[in-house]
């Protein structure tokens, strides 16, 4: 019996033993995948990552928009390190089926920083790749941990390696960060965020990953002012997205979802509300230049969700003194007024002269009309003045901030809003002579390769923009938003995301002007 004892102990002893052994280098394995993807998450707000497969890099270059995206001195630069580093044979053996991530960060001087970042192999891997850079004519500078590259076209770059992670940037203070990256909370979330997706990653092309929270840092090297339009609500938002890439040589197309992180966050309040066709921009001037929908597919659940937002926001005092206030001074019940005749649509855009209005679509608008009389005072026949502040705010939230009074029309079933009513009969005066976005090609073209059903849906029209950008943008970048070899041959940017619960559906188009024509220029070669 004593051997039987002694034989279970010595099995229980082996067993925890091995458990132990495979668990630790379990750890230290993700610990060393991890290397590579923590580097890219490193003070970035987008993370492009593809396989170092031949089949993924043979597709890419049938793309041909993406170095108008990034920038052509950029699209260079990497299109160098493709050729002389990461195709080369002897090199490409030492990373080859491992992922490879191209993040952007926000650098100084009106520029941003990029950093390459990928795993060796071999644990030999980094003599070699050291060697094999000097055998290849690349001058190299300093030790295997931080190192500086210098390119036969004089193009410099910095980068290291520690352990089996290589990173290598156009910027050397980002190199040496990132090679020791300590990740803040936001950040970790990010990585969490990106390492969670990996079994749907792994069978796409390439994949698209945005830290909203940092990406209007990137954005301030492009313009030293806020960003454009009704899409200053980017700003707050602390939001994360996994998009796939799908081939398409006439438009960059990606797919996937976005996770919203904060319940503060206006955003959260659509993800469980039923996607809808959007029909609202149906109203919309030809020379609009950007808007935001927001589908509100059942107002009083959603109403309920908007006082908990109110609550946490501590706006919630301030919402139930504008109405009560209301009530009280015109003997009315507003809640019987307002949300009894909203539909489901609410949309703000911006007019290529920078005016910005909104619209509400509405159940019966001749009946609101009517209702709104006590709390309105006639600017002329079509337009009148709200009178109290912040009402519609009250009922709708972030998106009507910025209409404290405003002017408003009521035509066809919609409430149009803007504070000024000089803006107002600008919009009048194009809808009535039908001259639409909805009949613009521009327009027509995007929506025939993707579904008017949405949550909230941005987007932005390159053409319509560039007023607008002239006195936003650093000069540079102005010049390239309008260049043929920059970003002219682009016509409008869409964003979509759909309500399904827990996260939203996603959808990210940059659409070009003309399906028929291609550019021979390529970044991967």
């Amino acid at each position: 019996m004593k051997k039987i004892y002694l034989t279970l102990l010595v099995l229980i002893i082996a067993m925890m033993a091995m458990a132990y052994l495979y668990f630790s280098r379990l750890t230290a394995q993700n610990m060393t995948d991890n290397g590579s993807l923590n580097a890219a998450v490193f003070n970035s707000g987008l993370v492009f990552c593809m396989q170092d497969d031949k089949n993924v890099l043979e597709l890419l270059k049938g793309q041909n928009y993406f170095q108008r995206v990034i920038g052509t001195e950029n699209a260079r630069q990497l299109a160098l390190l493709k050729s002389e580093i990461i195709a080369n044979p002897a090199i490409n053996r030492l990373i080859v089926g491992n992922a490879i991530y191209i993040s952007f960060s926000a650098g100084s001087n009106q520029s941003n920083n990029y950093l390459i970042s990928t795993q060796l192999n071999t644990a030999e891997g980094k003599v070699n790749l050291l060697n094999t850079l000097k055998a290849n004519k690349i001058q190299t500078e300093g030790t295997a941990t931080e190192f500086k590259l210098t390119l036969q076209d004089s193009t410099i770059y910095y980068g290291g390696i520690k352990n089996d992670l290589v990173v290598i940037s156009n910027n050397k203070q980002h190199a040496v960060q990132a090679l020791n990256a300590h990740l803040d909370k936001n950040t970790q979330e990010f990585a969490a965020y990106m390492k969670s997706g990996d079994k749907y990653s792994k069978n796409s092309l390439a994949n698209l990953y945005i830290n909203f929270r940092i990406l209007p840092d990137l954005l301030k090297a492009f313009s030293p002012d806020k960003l454009p339009g009704h899409i200053e609500i980017l700003k707050k938002n602390n939001s994360f997205a996994a998009l796939n890439y799908n081939f398409s040589k006439e438009r960059l197309f990606f797919n996937g979802n976005s996770r919203i992180n904060d319940h503060t966050n206006y955003l959260s309040l659509f993800i469980s509300l039923k996607p809808q066709k959007i029909i609202i921009d149906n109203i919309l001037p030809a020379n609009t230049a950007n808007f935001t929908v927001f589908i509100i597919s059942d107002y009083n659940a959603w109403r309920k969700n908007l006082a908990t937002w109110f609550s946490s926001t501590k706006q919630d005092n301030k919402v139930k003194r504008i109405i009560n206030s209301t009530n009280q001074k015109y003997h009315l019940d507003i809640d019987e007024i307002i949300p009894k005749y909203f539909k489901s649509q609410l949309i703000t855009f911006q007019l290529k002269s920078g005016e910005k209005l909104g619209a509400i679509q509405l159940s019966n608008g001749d009946k609101l009309d009517q209702l709104l009389l006590d709390i309105s005072e006639n600017y002329n026949e079509d337009i009148k003045l709200l009178k109290e502040p912040d009402l519609l705010y009250a009922y709708f939230g972030e998106p009507v901030s910025k209409f404290n009074k405003p002017y408003y029309t009521i035509i066809d079933n919609y409430m149009v809003i803007a504070n000024s009513a000089g803006t107002i009969q600008s919009f009048l005066n194009s809808y009535r002579k039908n001259e639409l976005l909805i009949n613009t090609s521009d327009y027509t073209n995007l929506y025939n390769h993707i579904s008017k059903d949405a949550s909230v849906m941005f987007y932005g029209n390159r053409k319509n923009v560039m007023d607008l950008a002239r006195n936003m943008m650093y000069n540079a970048d102005y010049r390239y938003l309008s260049a043929e070899d920059g970003l002219a041959p682009f016509s409008s940017l869409i964003y979509q995301l759909s309500g399904d619960g827990d996260n939203f559906q996603t959808t990210l188009v940059i659409d070009a002007k003309s399906a028929s024509k291609t550019d021979s220029t390529m970044v991967i070669r």
